[in-house]
């Protein structure tokens, strides 16, 4: 049976999914034969199967709070107002992360919107694909005015067409997923409101707008997948509580590190939860 860990985007409020992974990686807690992410989930994803705690809060608390990734004064006069592109590119040279490879604790998947058909991509990270998969999956339409391009096809945020990529993992097989998320539990994502705003400006891009405006019809659809799994698989969902007060692009560095500290604490009850299963496991092994 394949385990699998998937984790959710949410720009600043990835924090807490840092939390959590850090708390795994200082637990050495791998118990999973691949991971998959999207957005910031699949940037702190790129650190936990590189085993270096630690990074991805550097990368959000330290290099996201810049200016030099978040700048509305640079949005008004017609640039980005997240940087992805820099945000990664300066993050993996200054932190040293490696690339995907042999040495990865598993294989991590990276999950990208076309615009062309509007779906979720699913790509295996790899030297050479790592860095352009990133961005991608990273690019909030609008707030980050380019569409990458890869192999002549155009992407944006995998979130807009899959945030919460557990139906992914469970179609590649893990039938025991463990999924973070990055809203408290009992959130579920509003309608929305500015469909005719999204039509101006993506009507030539009809896939891209059609999973745009059914976003949140799409991600509530997941939550209850996370609620009512198939008979044959075992969903353990760590998500930040009521008090989570990280916004997606909350820039308050107190904020960000108490929701830092939530995930870890969140992860190190699953580890202890895990222990005391395994051991339960193992005295009825020896009973028997």
């Amino acid at each position: 049976m394949k385990s699998a860990l998937v984790v959710e985007g949410g720009a600043m409020r990835g924090v807490f999914a840092a939390g959590v992974l850090d708390k795994f990686m200082e637990q050495n807690y791998y118990p999973f034969d691949f991971a998959i992410g999207v957005s910031a989930g699949a940037t702190n994803l790129s650190t936990y199967v590189a085993k270096m705690p630690g990074l991805s809060k550097t990368i959000i608390t330290q290099y996201a709070t810049k200016r030099e990734f978040f700048s509305p004064m640079r949005f008004i006069k017609g640039g980005h107002m997240t940087d992805v592109h820099w945000l990664w590119h300066h993050s993996k040279k200054s932190l040293g992360i490696p690339a995907p490879g042999e040495e990865a604790a598993m294989p991590l998947y990276v999950g990208i919107t076309s615009v062309e058909s509007g779906e979720c991509e699913y790509i295996q990270a790899t030297e050479e694909n790592v860095d352009a998969l990133m961005v991608a999956s990273c690019a909030i339409p609008t707030a980050f005015r380019e569409q990458p391009v890869i192999n002549g096809k155009r992407y944006v945020d995998g979130g807009v067409a899959d945030a919460i990529p557990v139906r992914k993992a469970y179609e590649m097989g893990a039938r025991d997923i463990t999924v973070v998320l990055s809203q408290p539990k009992g959130f579920t994502k509003p309608t929305v409101k500015t469909a005719w705003l999204l039509e101006k400006m993506y009507g030539a891009q009809p896939a891209l707008l059609d999973k745009m405006t059914k976003r949140s019809n799409i991600y509530n659809e997941t939550l209850n997948f996370l609620l009512d799994p198939p008979s044959d698989c075992t969903i353990t969902v760590i998500a930040p509580d009521e008090a989570f007060c990280v916004k997606r692009l909350t820039m308050d560095k107190k904020k960000l590190l108490r929701g830092y500290g939530q995930g870890r604490r969140m992860a190190r009850r699953v580890i202890s939860k895990s222990k005391v299963e395994a051991q339960s496991t193992q005295g009825n092994k020896t009973v028997a």
